[in-house]
């Protein structure tokens, strides 16, 4: 079991090398924003246009100067085999050393993005691509990205994962590319206890891993129409999820794993966290060996009242510490 398998264990992770986007010059800037509460439909769609809106920077500017400008002031993104980045000048500065366009131009496309009842919080999740002059294979990349909405209406990218792909992520026909399913009553709360309860279901999640296995635990804890970065087209919906997890059983890989960041909407219905896990196994030899993860996951509460996680990514940690 190698660290990057390790990651791929804990977050189903294989892939994203792009990000999703709103911003300075994305959408939510406008009067419109400004002046009245958007609807649920409307925040969505302004969500996706500024994700398109940080693609098309990107491509014209570069990551570094394209994509960290739609980044929250403390915006956080795990790379793999490093600590997580925190703050928009470190991330700007890790763009800077290692650009998401590799000397070629880089686009990138979500298949599922959404958000909270009130507006104020989403997340997108897709893949990416980098075209280089006259090369004959792109390279690819998979993402899931956290945005909160600004004072001014803009929305900018709070937390965000990237791994190298193989393939794009394909969504089977008829999946909505947002929420679909009957929403939980709803209910205004301090964010802070909106939090509490999501990184109380993330603990129970890890614990139910060490228990009953991390397979059970990552079907149990999905919700019906969750997305994942695994798979050859990427994993949706909870059935897909559990022929993928089955296999991994307690006797095969003990994964435990603990939230430390995060944040919520005051709608108490969209949350985020970001943690360390621990994975514990045997290497190609037979040998036990453990390795090191930094994940985002973002929870949504389900209509009977439980949180489920909606999508879940992350990659390898260099050490215990972090995320």
């Amino acid at each position: 079991m190698n660290r990057m398998f390790a990651g791929v264990l804990v977050t189903a992770s294989l892939g994203a090398m792009g990000c999703s986007g709103a911003g300075s010059t994305g959408a939510g800037t406008d009067a419109r924003s400004r002046s009245a509460p958007l609807s649920v439909s409307d925040a969505r769609g302004r969500l996706r246009e500024a994700d398109q809106a940080m693609s098309d920077a990107s491509a014209k500017a570069g990551s570094a100067q394209g994509f960290a400008e739609f980044l929250a002031e403390d915006a956080v993104m795990l790379v793999d085999g490093e600590y997580a980045l925190k703050g928009r000048d470190a991330i700007r500065a890790w763009l800077t050393a290692h650009p998401l366009e590799q000397g070629g131009t880089v686009h990138w496309e979500p298949v599922r993005w959404d958000v909270s009842a009130d507006g104020t919080l989403g997340y997108s999740v897709g893949h990416s691509t980098v075209d280089a002059a006259g090369a004959t294979a792109k390279s690819l990349g998979r993402y899931i990205s956290t945005w909160k909405q600004q004072p001014d209406g803009a929305w900018r990218v709070a937390v965000t994962v990237r791994n190298a792909a193989k393939t794009p992520m394909t969504p089977p026909a008829g999946f909505a590319p947002s929420h679909t399913l009957p929403a939980a009553a709803p209910r205004t709360l301090a964010k802070d206890a909106v939090l509490a309860e999501a990184k109380a279901a993330d603990s129970a999640f890890s614990e139910q891993s060490t228990k009953e296995g991390m397979g059970k635990a990552f079907i149990a804890y999905a919700a019906e129409d969750a997305v994942l970065l695994g798979g050859a087209a990427g994993l949706f919906g909870r059935e897909a999820i559990a022929q993928a997890y089955t296999p991994f059983t307690l006797d095969k890989i003990d994964l435990r794993w603990e939230p430390v960041l995060g944040d919520a909407a005051a709608s108490g219905d969209l949350a985020y966290t970001v943690g360390r896990a621990v994975a514990t196994g045997k290497n190609a030899e037979g040998k036990p060996e453990t390795d090191y993860v930094k994940y985002l996951t973002v929870w949504r509460r389900q209509a009977d009242g439980q949180w489920r996680y909606v999508t879940d990514g992350g990659n390898s940690n260099p050490g215990p510490q972090g995320p």
